[in-house]
């Protein structure tokens, strides 16, 4: 996969492959990969560099999409168009603890795409009980430490660490810490 989009962000930012690697922290050689193709970059690799662009990670995700237009309707074109941030902030499970700042809500094909930041206060969980949906997720602890309790084993994942969960697989996020919890969440 190819990341153009970092590459048209980048100059039209004037900002050199060694200007993005000083403020990343990455060589310009990795860099020139990740744009052409050639290596492809860890979530944490996209963070730094969408920090240093200005842009969310899903921006550069959706790095192909066509040119963002003001609605969501399918043009003569035959794309769907999305803005960066639906601006929708929820709590599915009607807690004081959990709630979810959705990035993105794509219709992919038949099934729904979903980009969100979980936010896990301390000493509670995303649902309170192990619950399985029909979608796969991956989840990434952008903060804090997460326990993921699953059918017949528990995880603990720190700051960096992702898990890829299959579609109906019973889970429960908890945040056994004293300090908030945060995840980058992708359900598709």
């Amino acid at each position: 996969m190819e990341f153009k989009k970092i590459k048209q962000l980048r100059k039209e930012k004037k900002i050199t492959l060694t200007e993005l690697g000083e403020k990343t922290g990455y060589s310009a050689s990795f860099l020139s990969q990740i744009e052409r193709g050639a290596n492809r970059p860890s979530l944490e690799a996209l963070r730094k560099i969408a920090e240093v662009l200005g842009v969310t990670v899903a921006a550069l995700l959706a790095s192909e999409a066509p040119q963002v237009i003001q609605d969501q309707e399918t043009t003569t074109l035959g794309y769907k168009v999305i803005r960066n941030s639906s601006g929708s902030i929820y709590n599915p499970w009607q807690t004081n603890s959990t709630y979810y700042d959705t990035l993105f809500n794509l219709p992919v094909h038949t099934n729904n795409m979903v980009i969100s930041k979980i936010y896990i206060d301390a000493q509670s969980s995303s649902s309170g009980k192990k619950i399985a949906h029909n979608l796969c997720e991956i989840n990434y602890v952008l903060k804090g430490q997460a326990t993921v309790e699953l059918k017949d084993e528990t995880l603990t994942l720190y700051e960096g660490d992702a898990i890829f969960l299959e579609a109906f697989t019973q889970h429960n996020v908890v945040n056994n810490t004293d300090d908030e919890l945060m995840l980058f969440t992708l359900q598709f």
